[in-house]
């Protein structure tokens, strides 16, 4: 048995932030992961201005900045190709003083892995349980390991053991959406180097993103496909670039290129799922952190971009008070307002995207005509100009 300041389940994105800031605050953190090896998950990323500044925050945002690419415009279109509106990101990111990022989360996951250095993650830790003793908490592990800290914090996503642990009651909710993601590398940037574009047809929703150069020279673009459907939906075995192209036939270019250029095994399917906000994180020395306390839908792309602003308000609310669980309880008072604002906000930004009664849709795409950008750029200015420190 061993033991460490801070016990953190989870070595995704919101647990490793978690590491490093609660390191460079002065404390002790060790991450456990239940993956046996470090492998490319997930597809790609987006860091919008107040996940940069949270990184900013831990000296990171350069090297951060330098995985993946910025952009500077988000262009909506038609599937015909129509233009629906433009919207300048690049306002926002002037006021927040920070670029929008896109990268792989694998490519993020190893700049967080190199600056902890080894030591700090244990891999090949399924963690099975919990137990509260006197002021700290043993935890225990599938194989048999246990260790004791002073706190334990849950970033162990959707899925979250310690969520379980705390409240058995909980149910995932699902998002009534399914999406595919895959990830290709090009020779020519097939949408402007700056632009990232989505596409919108009857019920379908596709997106295209930059996420830097190769050192080959070619571009590594990100594209999803989302769509209202039901839970548990499955491809036929090596059916899912298929799948996605009976959504996207016809459809302006580069859409069907970039699908038929994209391996097979380097498309995913995920069904969307989220939590109602949680009354509490968590209770004596225990907290959660990320998708185990505030898992979201994908429409605002604040869901990693929330786990690390949790990350660096955890530490440095746990610098300031010696008292360990009266700065976890700190923590989560400061922090369940702004995740469950945001969580509101991105049910509300899916609402009107997967409309299919033809008449629904000709309003929606009226309405992205005449909206004003400036209306847009407020709601995004709740998203990334809110000051999560102050």
């Amino acid at each position: 048995m061993s033991s460490r300041g801070a016990v953190i389940i989870g070595g995704g994105i919101g647990g490793l932030c978690a590491a490093i800031a609660l390191r460079q605050a002065g404390l002790e953190a060790a991450v456990y992961e239940r993956a046996e090896a470090w492998r490319p998950v997930g597809a790609g990323l987006s860091l919008w201005s107040n996940a940069m500044r949270a990184f900013d925050a831990l000296g990171l945002a350069g090297k951060v900045a330098g995985a993946g690419a910025s952009w500077r415009e988000t262009v909506m279109n038609r599937w015909d190709g129509k233009v629906l509106s433009r919207l300048s990101v690049d306002v926002l990111c002037r006021e927040v003083g920070q670029p929008t990022v896109g990268l792989l989360r694998s490519e993020l996951q190893q700049v967080l892995l190199r600056e902890l250095g080894p030591g700090v993650v244990h891999l090949g830790a399924a963690c099975t349980g919990f137990h509260v003793e006197g002021e700290g908490v043993r935890v225990t592990f599938a194989d048999g390991r246990e260790v004791t800290g002073d706190c334990l914090i849950g970033a162990d996503g959707l899925h979250s053991v310690v969520r379980q642990r705390l409240f058995p009651e909980v149910r995932l909710r699902y998002g009534g959406r399914t999406s595919w993601r895959g990830v290709v590398d090009v020779a020519s940037e097939v949408i402007p180097d700056g632009s990232q574009f989505e596409i919108y047809g009857r019920g379908v929703r596709f997106g295209i993103c930059h996420l830097g150069r190769n050192p080959e020279g070619t571009w590594r673009m990100y594209w999803f496909l989302m769509i209202p459907a039901p839970e548990g939906g499955q491809d036929a075995p090596g059916g899912h670039q298929e799948a996605v192209l009976s959504h996207v036939r016809g459809w302006m270019e580069p859409v069907e290129a970039l699908v038929r250029a994209t391996r097979e095994s380097d498309i995913l399917r995920t069904d969307i799922h989220h939590l109602a906000p949680l009354p509490r994180w968590g209770e004596g020395p225990v907290t959660l952190l990320g998708d185990s306390a505030h898992a979201m839908v994908t429409d605002m792309g604040q869901g990693a971009c929330q786990a690390i602003e949790d990350a660096v308000v955890l530490a440095k609310l746990l610098r300031e008070d010696t008292d360990r669980v009266r700065a976890l309880r700190s923590y989560e008072a400061k922090r369940r307002p702004r995740t469950a604002h945001m969580a509101e906000l991105s049910l509300r930004s899916g609402s009107i995207r997967y409309l299919r009664n033809p008449v629904a849709v000709w309003g929606r795409d009226l309405l992205m005509r005449v909206l004003p950008p400036s209306v847009a750029l407020q709601q995004l200015r709740l998203a990334v100009g809110h000051d999560f420190l102050a």
